[in-house]
């Protein structure tokens, strides 16, 4: 948003047969952290392509607030702009706070948005294109209309109109995810970052039950390669690619890696162990102040996104989560960490085997369903924290035994193995990278039907996510709609104690008020293993048994299961 055009910018596949789609299981998460502080939105908004000699705009927003005490939410946001009269964009971020942001039921609203980010002047060069200088800060008001659905909504800004008076009309989507954990430490950040230079403080409170502990404070960065020196080193530690501003490429095929700024004055690209700490000592309860950035040359650092973090090594802190982000210098390649969408995730090239996944707060729950060397539906799980703005994970991929069955009893709690490590890293919030014990695999997001993942929430739609009963932890379910459409997997044991997994898909039926679901659990088998090369699977039951879903509201249910037993399912706020 350039303001001396002050626009109203609005903030915020293929088919593929559900038969194909084979996707993840679910264990509860190891007894994580269950108090939850947050509501958090995140969207994103646009003006769709448009030709040269019409501003064009894209971007992404997030914000948390806690809505039984206020309709304020404070947040971020990026955006890449180009000029109406330039055929290259420019990509910049700021802070935002969103009011009168009413989400506590369907309905249609005024709300108001308060940006601050810094201004620029558009140089045009010879052949179309435009130099973009940074100038000062500044903040603008802006008017929204906002329709809300339960777990996503619309927006549509007031239209305006740039400086060859083309109307600028942007509209976006969001969704919310409640009773969010608050960030892993508490942090407010100073910034003040010019054409020139760039500076950057910070001042951070250390977690209660680190208080009296000796660590480092690390001040890092992850920045595209083109910028770092070592940065296409193969030992570089690679995290996603870097997002492009010129017109037409969201994302080049740059690498973002892990940096540091050296006493020269160079982005030097470092592994987690060779991290160098700002400061080490005992951690008080007073916190510390932090410079992250002191009047560096703002093209030395363009396109770089900071973190401050703490731990007993570079490795523990990024490990464990213990870092947040600070500030992104904008630049004409940006590397700004986005958590990925939760829902169902796939590998194109092998149907039949997939991923389910949820980022919560600072922590990630990862499901796989595939099989076994016999031919059996088999998955695994991992979780715990995830680092770099939820984009970074390492943990181990554990299997399960000996849990309950689809309409048996409860036993008790499953027996889990380790059968080894599990990095995830995402590119953005669609696409990603898995490395396991059966190698690299590259993740997206699934279409459940023909540009699902596109498609606006249908009014009372519950919550997508993971599912579970309180009482009977070990098995559980995924559950994502796209535009009234639910794709379900439950996650459980046969009768001999083997994990096992089912699949059915559906229209959502019933009110706005009281959503329901009716159809079969389907069975596959014969399909990819962990380590082998991939094979399609066969559906090997169309009718296992009937399932009936009556939703209570956005997070409660009752499934009816096999001979009528039934059970109460909640949102699993791992």
């Amino acid at each position: 948003m350039h303001d001396r055009r002050a626009p109203g910018m609005s903030f915020l596949a293929t088919l593929v047969s559900a038969a194909t789609l084979a996707l993840a299981a679910i264990l509860p998460a190891p007894a994580l952290a269950q108090q939850a502080a947050f509501t958090r939105v995140s969207g994103t908004f646009g003006t769709g392509t448009m030709p040269v000699g019409r501003y064009e705009a894209s971007g992404s927003f997030a914000c948390e607030f806690d809505p039984a005490s206020s309709h304020w939410c404070n947040g971020t946001f990026e955006i890449t702009e180009r000029d109406e009269d330039c055929t290259n964009s420019f990509a910049s971020n700021g802070t935002l706070v969103f009011e009168n942001l009413q989400l506590s039921q369907p309905g249609s609203f005024q709300a108001y948005m308060m940006v601050r980010m810094t201004d620029y002047d558009v140089l045009p060069r010879q052949g179309g294109s435009c130099e973009y200088r940074l100038t000062v800060p500044y903040q603008q008001e802006l008017v929204v209309s906002v329709t809300w659905y339960g777990t996503g909504g619309t927006i549509q800004f007031r239209p305006d109109y740039d400086s060859r008076g083309n109307p600028i009309n942007m509209t976006g989507s969001f969704s919310a995810a409640k009773d969010q954990p608050p960030p892993v430490f508490p942090m407010t950040v100073q910034s003040v970052i010019t054409q020139s230079t760039a500076s950057v403080s910070a001042d951070i409170r250390y977690r209660a039950q680190d208080v009296g502990s000796t660590g480092s404070v690390y001040i890092f960065a992850v920045a595209p390669s083109t910028l770092v020196k070592g940065g296409d080193d193969p030992k570089a530690m690679r995290l996603g690619l870097a997002k492009g501003t010129a017109a037409g490429k969201a994302e080049v095929p740059v690498a973002c890696v892990l940096a540091q700024l050296s006493q020269a004055g160079q982005m030097v690209a470092v592994t987690a162990e060779q991290l160098n700490a700002y400061l080490t000592g005992v951690l008080s309860a007073q916190g510390a102040s932090v410079a992250i950035l002191n009047g560096v040359p703002t093209v030395t650092v363009a396109g770089a996104t900071f973190f401050v973090g703490y731990g007993s090594s570079g490795s523990s802190m990024i490990n464990t989560g213990i870092n947040r982000s600070a500030v992104t210098v904008p630049g004409s390649l940006v590397c700004d960490p986005q958590p990925p969408q939760t829902g169902w995730w796939w590998n194109p090239l092998e149907d039949g085997r997939g991923f389910s996944l949820e980022v919560r707060g600072n922590n990630l729950f990862f499901a796989a369903f595939l099989y076994d060397v016999s031919g059996r539906s088999t998955w695994y799980v991992s979780t715990g924290p995830i680092s770099l703005n939820g984009t970074y994970y390492t943990g181990d991929l554990l299997s399960a035994r000996n849990g309950q069955t689809l309409g048996g009893a409860y036993p008790g709690f499953p027996a889990l193995t380790s059968v080894g490590p599990i990095t995830i890293a995402f590119n953005n919030p669609s696409t990603g990278t898995i490395v396991w014990p059966g190698g690299t695999v590259p993740i997206q997001r699934f279409n459940i039907v023909p540009n699902g993942l596109n498609l606006a929430p249908v009014a009372g739609q519950p919550e997508n996510g993971w599912w579970w009963n309180e009482q009977e932890a070990g098995r559980g379910f995924f559950l994502e709609w796209q535009g009234g459409n639910l794709d379900i997997a439950g996650y459980m044991y046969d009768d001999a104690g083997n994990s096992v997994w089912y699949l059915t898909t559906g229209p959502l039926a019933g009110t706005e008020s009281a959503r329901a679901f009716s159809g079969s659990w389907w069975s596959f088998g014969n399909g990819q293993t962990l380590t082998g090369p991939w094979k399609p699977n066969t559906r090997l039951s169309s009718n296992v048994a009937p399932v009936t879903i009556q939703f209570n509201g956005v997070d409660r249910a009752t499934m009816t299961l096999p001979n009528g037993r039934t059970t109460n399912l909640v949102r699993h706020r791992f």
